[in-house]
């Protein structure tokens, strides 16, 4: 139905209310303050368009509003102090709020709703607008139209369906957007999406943040009437932006299709790239020129096709190409594909570096004068022939080789090789004279066709060979040499000559003298298997007289103690078919001996001879070996031809003799002085012939420390002339420098160049140097001033 509604004072609530124009309200007390509050309230309305009604003027009634409102419609709520609510269904419920229209809804203190089913959710919101929205959370917000939304705290939305999800934000216009912080959109569906970005004009879009959008992608705007900027961060107009664009390329030009087609590109951060198809991709690269190609971090490409792959490195000129770290290609074609290196051509297509100043500093390059004169200098006492022509070339392959002679060859680590075709294949080895060779590591050959093929061997003079370790050979077999002049040794290492050899032999011959010998073989040598005394058959042989009775296994016995074995072993005899000969044993029941082996004898408790020929005696002994013999308690001849004397001896190894065990070794005494070739000798033999050999070892290692000492020296030499070297100081300038140096007696030279930049920031050196040693050395650098 269509009913008429008037505002009447609520005494219990405090607030005015809309109401059925049949019911009644007490006055307000105080008339004056009530006329003024609705004299505000109508205006605020009229202003708003809201509503129409009429301005009663008595003291009950101060607004009226007609509406046709479906029925079972509720009056309007105003339940704080302070609140209004006008219209069906309007609901003022924040203290100081305002609900006017239909469905109206203002819910927090001091909030604010005007208009059909406008809500206003949040602390001091303000919604006017048909559906308009100032969401809950949106503190301080106002929301002006039908549909439009607020969400932000402090923001503002104006016009149809605009919305502002961002705090501090502003949308204003159909449509329009704000949806991310500090945002702004200005016109008809303008989008400002991003943090702090402004969207000016219809259909704009600012989705980068802190940007300023006039357009869209396809949609762009002039912006016009711009004027001259005067700050740093001021825009620019045409007429600025043309004069700057005159000034930078006034001495800048570059030329090609101009359509977008081969556009220069610097991808790789705080990258510059320069002309048509200029690509710089590494991080802080420059190329510049057609083509030209930056590719590694901190490179330069300077040139048409000028490429620079390595990081550091540096390609001037058409096709210059910088394919290593650090290296530098100067002109039309150069490659440098080695790491700290500069090159100025390529395989096949070298140039020569004219107009070089004479070096100065030990990284300096050097000119040709000062090479001459440095190559007259340390050639003066060393001389090598050869084809001259790069066809027999010496050859250093092994690091720090060094290789003197055609043909000549190092190829060990830290060899030598001097004269022609030698060879010094070993690590640390030499090798002096024609065909020389020292294969073996830590050897010497010294002489024409000379070999060291052992390691730590020496081979001295034509033709020697030296092939078992740690010998020192003056010959070869069937062309052996004396070696003259030796002095008497006097250390146990050193060597002895022949007049030390026979003062040993007339002592020795001196106390052999009526003593028993060993038999000799028919060649003269020793046989150690068998000693015959002097008697013959007809004087009934040699007896020995005072043999006291054996007390070890490995004594000799005399006769009574031979009548009471023998009388003893009478009694426990035992011959049956098993034991083919003769077995002995204390307990012949049992711990009988057993010889199985074929004429092999066993004597002794356990006694075990197993070998062919095998003998063992002694209790517990044991003869596997073949012909072994095992003499002693617990003695065991394993091997064959092995001997074990004594008790607990173990003899593990053919054709050998053993007078203990590991662990329980035993000296073998009284030996009187060898005089055959397989002879033992003694203490007194060994300390003799091992003095002489003591000597020659010092004076070799002497020599060796001596040589050392030069080496080192001349590398002292080496530094001191480097150090000389000066570098150039001139920004854009080159220099060659050439300085020698001097210590203990050795010298060296040293050659170099450098050249500084233009702008006097980079520095870059090359350098080489040689030692009156014959060691040759070179380095490269660079260096940056900031």
């Amino acid at each position: 139905m269509n009913k008429i509604y008037k505002s009447v004072w609520c005494e219990a609530t405090g607030t005015w209310v809309a109401t059925s124009e049949t019911a009644r309200g007490k006055t307000k007390r105080g008339t004056s303050r009530k006329q003024a509050l609705a004299q505000a309230v109508l205006a605020g309305a009229v202003l708003l368009g809201g509503v129409s009604g009429a301005y009663a003027g008595n003291a009950d009634i101060y607004f009226d509003a007609t509406s046709l409102v479906p029925a079972g419609d509720h009056d309007a709520s105003a339940s704080q102090p302070g609140a209004i609510a006008a219209g069906a269904n309007a609901v003022a419920s924040g203290t100081g709020s305002s609900a006017f229209g239909y469905g109206a809804n203002a819910t927090v203190n001091g909030a604010s709703a005007f208009g059909y089913m406008a809500e206003a959710k949040a602390k001091a919101a303000f919604a006017a607008g048909d559906g308009a929205l100032v969401d809950t959370g949106a503190e301080y917000s106002t929301a002006v139209g039908n549909i439009s939304t607020v969400r932000g705290i402090n923001s503002t939305s104006i016009g149809a369906f605009s919305e502002v999800d961002g705090a501090n934000s502003v949308a204003i216009g159909y449509k329009a957007t704000a949806t991310s912080d500090n945002s702004i959109a200005l016109g008809n569906m303008a989008d400002a999406s991003a943090d702090g970005s402004v969207a000016l004009g219809q259909g704009s879009i600012a989705d980068r943040t802190n940007t300023v959008s006039v357009g869209a992608s396809g949609a762009e705007r002039q912006i016009t009437n711009v004027a001259a900027g005067t700050e740093a961060t001021d825009a620019v107009n045409l007429s600025q932006l043309n004069a700057a664009a005159a000034n930078a390329s006034r001495y800048f030009k570059a030329g090609g299709a101009n359509d977008g087609s081969d556009d220069a590109t610097a991808n790789g951060d705080h990258s510059v790239a320069i002309g048509a198809y200029a690509n710089a991709s590494g991080y802080a690269s420059f190329a510049a020129g057609t083509s030209s190609w930056a590719q590694g971090d901190s490179s330069t490409a300077v040139g048409t096709l000028a490429t620079a792959a390595g990081d550091g490195s540096t390609a001037l000129g058409y096709k210059a190409n910088a394919v290593a770290v650090n290296s530098v290609a100067l002109g039309q074609g150069s490659v440098a594909d080695r790491a700290n290196t500069v090159s100025v051509g390529a395989s096949g297509a070298e140039r020569q570096i004219t107009n070089v100043a004479a070096g100065t500093e030990a990284t300096d390059a050097v000119n040709l004068s000062q090479l001459n004169a440095a190559a007259a200098d340390a050639s003066r006492y060393f001389k090598a022939g050869g084809a001259n022509d790069g066809s027999d070339d010496a050859t250093a392959n092994g690091d720090h080789s060094v290789a003197i002679g055609a043909y000549a060859n190092a190829s060990g680590y830290a060899s030598f090789a001097a004269g022609t075709s030698s060879w010094a294949q070993g690590d640390n080895s030499t090798a002096v004279g024609t065909l020389a060779t020292a294969a073996g590591d830590n050897s010497t050959a010294l002489g024409y066709q000379a070999n060291a093929s052992s390691a730590n061997s020496v081979a001295l003079g034509n033709g020697s060979i030296a092939d078992r370790i740690n010998t020192v050979s003056v010959g070869s077999a069937g062309a052996e040499r004396q070696i003259t002049n030796v002095a008497a040794g006097t250390a146990d290492t050193d060597a002895v000559n022949v007049a030390q050899l026979k003062e040993v032999t007339s002592q020795t011959d001196a106390k052999l003298d009526g003593a028993v010998m060993y038999d000799k073989n028919a060649d003269g040598s020793v046989n150690k298997n068998s000693v015959t005394l002097g008697g013959d058959a007809s004087s009934g042989g040699t007896i020995i007289h005072n043999v006291a009775d054996g007390v070890d296994s490995t004594d000799a016995v005399n006769v009574g103690q031979l009548n009471t074995a023998i009388g003893n072993a009478v009694q426990n005899i035992t011959v049956n078919p098993n034991v083919p000969f003769f077995s002995a044993d204390g307990n012949v029941g049992t711990e009988g001996a057993q010889a199985s082996g074929t004429h092999s004898v066993a004597v002794g408790a356990n006694a075990n001879a197993t070998g062919t020929n095998a003998i063992a005696m002694g209790a517990n002994s044991v003869a596997s070996g073949n012909n072994a013999t095992a003499l002693g308690a617990a003695a065991n001849a394993s091997a064959d031809n092995s001997v074990a004397l004594g008790q607990g001896s173990v003899a593990d190894r053919a054709s050998t003799v053993s007078v203990g065990a590991a662990g329980q070794e035993r000296q073998i005494t009284n030996v009187a002085a060898g005089v055959q070739g397989t002879d033992a000798v003694n203490v007194n033999q060994l300390q003799q012939s091992m003095s002489g050999a003591v000597g020659q070892a010092n004076s070799y290692t002497d020599d060796q420390i001596r040589s050392a000492r030069r080496d080192a020296y001349g590398g002292t030499a080496t530094a001191l002339a480097a150090a000389g070297l000066p570098q150039a100081v001139l920004p854009g300038h080159g220099m060659v420098a050439m300085a020698g140096g001097t210590y203990g007696g050795q010298s060296a030279i040293a050659i170099g160049v450098s050249q500084l930049s233009e702008t006097g920031k980079w520095v870059y050196k090359v350098q080489g140097t040689s030692d009156s040693r014959g060691q040759f050395g070179a380095s490269i650098g660079a260096g940056m001033h900031w």
